[in-house]
């Protein structure tokens, strides 16, 4: 009897071949895709947040330009803050951008610097929300100013009131709240 010699065919093998290697590329690009969809998200999210930082900042400065030239003074806590503005109106820096509102305290004299001539301390407290007023524990900008007020300052008296302002304190909370 003659032996047959049998041979092993190979063509089966390729298309194996072909298929671990699409399985593979195809892992590799899901998690590529992943990857880069929490980067285009995280970016999104730090651009809304740098967004509520720069204009709370920009309302701030309103703010605090609008409190230097009056004789205001805001209750102090346990009262909530109040209004910065006269208004009760939010500061909206830019067209198209949400507003900030801006809440404000004072400082009772009893508790302003010594022998500095510095007349009120206010507090200014930003936040992007008008759910509630804005305080030291719901900013996301915090500023505590010091002006110097002329000695004929009172109510209606323009010019003679904020003649010199020192920034005490600028916190930057984030902007997630």
């Amino acid at each position: 009897m003659a032996r047959r010699r049998t041979t092993l065919r190979e063509d089966g093998a390729v298309l194996v071949l072909a298929l671990v290697f699409m399985i593979v590329i195809a892992l590799v690009l899901l998690g590529v895709v992943t990857l880069s969809g929490n980067d285009l998200l995280n970016t999104s999210h730090l651009l809304d947040q740098q967004s509520l930082e720069y204009r709370s900042s920009g309302a701030m400065q309103v703010a605090i330009q609008t409190v230097r030239y009056t004789d205001t003074t805001f209750p102090n806590a346990p009262n909530p803050p109040s209004p910065c503005l006269s208004s009760n109106a939010p500061i909206q820096i830019g067209q198209n951008s949400p507003p900030v509102y801006v809440d404000c305290t004072t400082v009772p004299h009893s508790q302003l610097p010594a022998n500095t001539g510095v007349s009120r301390e206010v507090n200014f407290y930003a936040c992007g929300t008008s759910s509630t007023s804005c305080t030291s524990s719901n900013y996301t900008v915090w500023a505590t100013v010091d002006f110097v007020d002329g000695p004929t300052c009172a109510s209606g008296s323009i010019g003679a009131c904020g003649s010199s302002e020192s920034i005490k304190s600028w916190l930057v909370h984030n902007a997630n709240n």
